[in-house]
């Protein structure tokens, strides 16, 4: 796979870990971790104003960490898939070992 990566794979992937190195994108994917939660859940777990929560979970939908699900009027937010939950577990236990 590796072989076949061209400039704009690697730009596209240098793009998907500046997403990791914002405090607030990933105290958000932290939230998103145990469960979907809607924005007003995040800002009372994280205490982010509402406007903040909702800029940086539309960089995390540009960038394919999160979805959203409308169910009435609410928005649900969840990480995109297993591949993200994996990846931040997988940081997290090099971090311990460190």
């Amino acid at each position: 796979m590796k072989d076949n990566f061209t400039e704009e794979n690697f730009i596209e992937l240098a793009d998907f870990f500046t997403a990791f190195s914002d405090t607030t994108r990933l105290k958000i994917l932290f939230e998103l971790l145990e469960s979907e939660k809607t924005v007003t859940e995040i800002c009372d777990n994280t205490g982010f104003s509402q406007s903040a929560a909702s800029h940086q979970l539309s960089k995390l939908r540009i960038l394919k960490l999160v979805k959203v699900r409308k169910q009435g009027k609410f928005a649900y937010y969840s990480l995109d898939d297993e591949h993200i939950e994996h990846i931040i577990e997988t940081a997290l236990e090099h971090f311990e070992e460190l």
